[in-house]
């Protein structure tokens, strides 16, 4: 455990002076029952209540100085997340579209490896980051809930995987300092573009070769081919879109996924492979922290939250030990 603001314990000194006006209030309260030949309270009366005091004022001391554990970093990584139109497909309103079920591997992912720091780069037609890399994963799950949708870009009918994969490379490529760490990218989508894949991909993955980058795919669609639903004014209305009277249909393309992943000595995975995808992600990110990398703070655990348990339960101790004990 660490403390950001360990000077703050330079106030505990208080607490000497503060016991010796407690001890000096016991020693009068003896007296004056003496006095008037009364029972004083046991010792234990006011044992209970310095000890409660120390507690108290120690535990607010320990959360004004902000105490949290950290995760040693594991190296990073990156979401490639794609949010043209097909994610938006699903079979009904009642269902979350292929996007929302993207989102929570995003999520499962994070909460699996909080150790690791990561950044989201979203795409359709073009690619671009909408997040720097990061080990504050309440931001990324925020940029997720609110910042990643379908139609980030105007017309995003176009699923340009192969100008995403090249886009990766060239960031590695050309900042070092802010992309040089990131072997291992997590691509989301269903995969669907069309014409001849290979000879769209082949330079992309030429590129993220060069540069050292595997690719980790995880489909998401469904078996069958899945129906765009309608959205207007940000509400499913049930209804199917259709192009010349017939519906459009989303497929799963895992062939595409499996070969980028293969291509780039990567791997796939489905959505219910989760657990074995943090698994692979874990062992590669600290197999691929090398000596000449930097270490990096990891994600950090606030802990402020037991000491002002510790306090309160403090408190309440000071304040019910008359009652308790019964002073006579």
């Amino acid at each position: 455990m660490k403390f950001e603001f360990a000077e703050a314990f330079l106030i505990l000194p208080i607490l000497v002076p503060l016991l010796m006006v407690m001890r000096r209030s016991e020693r009068r309260m003896t007296k004056i029952a003496a006095a008037y030949k009364g029972r004083p309270p046991a010792k234990a009366f006011f044992a209970v209540r310095m000890m409660s005091v120390c507690v108290f004022i120690a535990a607010l001391t320990a959360v004004g100085a902000k105490p949290y554990i950290a995760y040693d970093a594991g190296g990073s990584f990156l979401f490639l997340a794609d949010v043209s139109r097909s994610m938006q497909a699903r079979y009904s309103c009642a269902e979350p579209t292929f996007l929302g079920r993207a989102k929570k591997v995003m999520r499962d992912t994070l909460d699996g490896i909080p150790e690791a720091r990561s950044g989201i780069v979203a795409f359709d037609r073009f690619a671009f980051p909408i997040t720097s890399l990061t080990d504050d994963h309440a931001y990324l799950g925020e940029v997720m809930e609110h910042g990643l949708y379908v139609g980030l870009t105007l017309e995003a009918t176009q699923t340009e995987l192969a100008n995403a994969l090249a886009v990766i490379a060239q960031k590695k490529q050309r900042l070092p300092r802010i992309f040089g760490q990131v072997r291992h990218v997590i691509l989301l989508s269903d995969g669907h573009i069309g014409g001849d894949y290979r000879r769209r991909l082949v330079g992309p993955i030429q590129q993220l070769r060069a540069v050292n980058i595997r690719i980790l795919a995880v489909g998401i669609g469904n078996p069958d081919d899945t129906p765009l639903t309608s959205v207007e004014t940000g509400q499913c209305s049930n209804q199917h879109i259709e192009v010349d009277g017939q519906k459009v249909l989303i497929p799963l393309r895992a062939d595409i996924l499996k070969f980028i992943a293969n291509e780039t000595r990567g791997q796939y995975f489905s959505e219910t492979e989760i657990d074995k995808l943090i698994q692979v992600v874990r062992g590669q990110l600290q197999g691929s922290m090398s000596q000449d990398d930097e270490p990096g703070a990891g994600q950090r655990r606030d802990l402020s939250w037991v000491f002002l348990g510790l306090a309160t339960i403090a408190l309440f101790g000071f304040l019910c030990c008359p009652a308790v004990m019964r002073i006579r």
